[in-house]
């Protein structure tokens, strides 16, 4: 809808005046003049505004019947267009971007935009994707050529044909870093081809809604659901924990909440660590709740848009996605479930920097919903949470729903294993033997390793020093797939490196990538049909499904892979889990580096003994006395938890006070010190000494340079009441190009 133009040149124009969020770090709203032709207008629509000398996208989130008194009237401009005759967001919605605006330092614009799909940022969605196909590759002397004269070229070819299949362009240019120019060119050669694809508005819309009969539940599953239909009944707001082991029959118990919820005509969403990822907990969704709306980054801008509109209407009442899915309009919302509320990856790693555990809880507190957070690792914050008054309400399921026991965990220690002559050692004996006997078995396995390529360094013999990329400080992975040395930060590419670039002196490749344990397994067991799933293989959307659906068939009898192994899989015939190697992830610069390696450990030996087989779980390490491997040996999430929290306790991190990380880069050297300098300045006037406030750096992070960028952090370690004197000063910074606040 556009609006005509209306103004006065004395004074302000006659008429109404809406208040619009712009998704600019400034914090206030601007206010414009309501012509007649875009009455009735409401709080939560979205707006085309005249923004300085362009044209900028706002969402009304008020609407005045006088104008402002702090804005000249001749200053006031009137609405170019109002998008939506009916408002997308609800004023829960509203309310909750506010929040989310307060405690992660943006703007409320800022936090309105990211609520929206970037479908719904735009005027017009688009109906298609474009791809871009592999249509025949070169010679083998013309692609010779290539790697020569066109590197980028050859790139894109190698990519395109690792794909199989048409890839998003978005894709292509995220996975390679190049531009379009190079994929035009070999478009004129005849090479590749574009083309557009329409993704399907439903994607199960080709299978069958088999509905299922709910099996019985047991004691401790029926107490579980039973004190969450309570919290139902009563319409009022709670928050739970529910902490069951792997295999214990949580998504039962969400699924009796949730036949519960429907049945009071009240909507419902359900939060998962990746939608691509678990199309076994989506189907078991749609079996005994009816159609549901998916929300996933592989939906058209207008199919995110038509599925909005869906959920918005009620057609569509539950909905299952990831972190972004908590923004979803539904109404009369009765139920939230955050699956596996624990994982990294519901935490907003760009503007608004928020967790989606978080503001689950705070969207079901303004909607008077109930809010379950489950996972057999709880995060730590959540575990404290449920042992404080007026917190989480803790529920338990200490067995696995068919009797089974958990997995035996092995600690190998990989310091006394015998190396592998002429090769690097891979897989210990222990590891070696439980696979073979897996394989003659006729069961399958699941081998994690969080660390792609082949080999993850080059070391120097005589200086001990490692190859590094130029534009970052880290080392260059090798790929043997590219045959080439590998930035993971910027993408670059160079061939192999043969010496030193400090000392002159040979260098050798170093460590294990998920490429390099793929050649060893095929190489050991000639009966293994292995699939890989990294970042290297998985190209297409399509890619992910297509090998688990192998998998369960039986069509691969081995799954190796990164984090994408780890989550939400079921597979009963799966009696074997081997982690290559545990202690990456406790080799970071990390105050929940403990935590997540517990947590993984656990998760990932969860996917093995799902069935009467039982099953074996082998963890390889160099750190076998480490206390979360132990703990984790063990089982014993009880005891780690109590272990970490009185040390984080000792040091103030959370939960037992805020931590938050500023960030600031520049080109120069002396500009981001002296930034980061005048940061820490400011924080230290307002801290006024307060003993509660701990201003640390600031100082270079454990990657100083990325893609040629200098890089320099601030830790500030407070109680809540702190963070109080200190807001202005966050905010103040947050508004500034080239500094992140983000709240750890």
């Amino acid at each position: 809808m556009t609006c005509g133009h209306q103004g006065s040149l004395f004074g302000a124009p006659e008429g109404r005046y809406a208040r619009v969020a712009l998704d600019t770090p400034v914090r206030r709203e601007f206010s414009y003049h309501v012509p007649d032709s875009c009455e009735p207008l409401v709080a939560g629509s979205r707006v085309r505004v005249p923004f300085g000398r362009r044209e900028g996208l706002g969402v009304v989130v008020g609407v005045d019947e006088h104008p402002p008194s702090d804005v000249p009237p001749d200053r006031i401009r009137s609405l170019n267009g109002v998008l939506d005759p009916d408002p997308l967001l609800t004023p829960s919605l509203l309310r909750l971007a506010h929040s989310i605006a307060d405690t992660t330092y943006c703007s409320w614009g800022q936090a309105l935009a990211a609520m929206l799909p970037a479908a719904l940022r735009r005027d017009r969605p688009r109906r298609t994707i474009p791809v871009v196909e592999l249509v025949e590759m070169p010679s083998a002397e013309d692609l010779e050529k290539l790697e020569k004269s066109y590197p980028k070229q050859a790139k894109a070819l190698a990519y395109l044909e690792r794909a199989g299949g048409p890839m998003e362009l978005r894709e292509v240019r995220n996975r390679t870093g190049l531009s379009r120019s190079p994929l035009d060119t070999l478009a004129k050669k005849g090479f590749v081809k574009f083309g557009r694809r329409k993704e399907f508005l439903d994607p199960f819309s080709d299978v069958p809604l088999l509905r299922d009969k709910p099996p019985q539940l047991t004691d401790p599953q029926q107490h579980c659901v039973d004190r969450l239909l309570e919290s139902l009944e009563t319409r009022k707001h709670r928050d739970y924990l529910l902490f069951g082991i792997t295999g214990s029959g949580k998504t039962e118990v969400y699924l009796h909440a949730l036949e519960r919820c429907l049945g009071q005509d009240r909507g419902a969403i359900v939060l998962v660590p990746e939608i691509a990822l678990t199309p076994q907990t989506v189907s078991r969704f749609r079996a005994r709740c009816g159609e549901v709306a998916v929300l996933h980054s592989g939906l058209t801008d207008a199919e995110r848009h038509d599925q909005w509109v869906a959920i918005r209407e009620g057609r569509l009442r539950v909905v299952v996605g990831a972190r972004s899915a908590l923004f979803a309009p539904v109404a009369d919302l009765g139920l939230i479930i955050v699956d596996e509320e624990h994982e990294s990856s519901f935490k907003q790693e760009s503007t608004p920097r928020y967790h989606a555990r978080d503001v689950a809880r705070e969207r079901a507190r303004l909607e008077d919903a109930v809010c379950v957070l489950g996972s057999a690792t709880p995060s730590l914050e959540s575990w404290a949470a449920a042992h404080e008054e007026g917190g989480l309400v803790k529920l338990e399921l200490r067995d696995r729903v068919a009797g089974g026991k958990l997995p035996g965990i092995q600690v190998v220690d990989m310091r006394v294993q015998q190396p592998e002559k002429g090769k690097w050692l891979v897989m210990s004996q222990p590891l070696c033997a439980a696979l073979g006997k897996a394989l003659d078995n006729d069961e399958r396995a699941i081998l994690f390793l969080n660390q792609r390529g082949y080999a993850p360094a080059w070391h120097c013999r005589a200086c001990g020093g490692s190859v590094h990329c130029k534009a970052c400080d880290v080392a260059l992975t090798y790929h043997r797939w590219r045959r080439k040395a590998i930035c993971h930060y910027c993408l670059h590419e160079e061939e192999p490196p043969q010496i030193c670039p400090n000392c002159k002196g040979p260098v050798d490749m170093v460590g294990v990538g998920t490429e390099r344990a793929e050649d060893t397994v095929e190489r050991m067991f000639p009966k293994a049909r292995l699939a890989r799933m990294d970042r290297d293989t998985m190209l297409r959307r399509e890619s992910y499904e297509e090998v688990l659906k192998a998998f369960g068939c039986g069509d691969f009898n081995v799954l190796l892979g990164t984090q994408m192994v780890a989550k939400g899989l079921d597979f009963p015939e799966v009696t074997l889990v081997g982690v290559l190697n545990a202690d990456t992830a406790l080799h970071h610069p990390d105050f929940r580096a403990s935590e997540r390696c517990f947590n993984l450990i656990a998760q990932v030996a969860g996917r093995a003994g799902r069935s009467d087989r039982g099953g074996k779980v082998v963890v390889q390490t160099w750190m076998p006395e480490h206390p979360a491997l132990m703990a984790a040996k063990n089982h014993d999430y009880v005891g780690f938890a109590r272990a970490e929290l009185a040390e984080r306790k000792l040091f103030g991190f959370p939960p037992f006070g805020a931590a938050i990380r500023l960030s600031f880069e520049a080109e120069h050297r002396s500009r981001v010190e002296e930034t980061a300098s005048a940061a820490a300045q400011a924080l230290l006037a307002a801290a006024n000494g307060a003993p509660d406030i701990k201003i640390l750096g600031p100082a270079a992070p454990p990657v100083e340079k990325i893609r040629g960028r200098i890089r320099r952090q601030i830790l500030i370690r407070t109680s809540r009441s702190g963070l109080t004197q200190i807001r202005e000063v966050l905010f103040d910074l947050c508004q500034k190009q080239g500094i992140t606040v983000d709240p750890l």
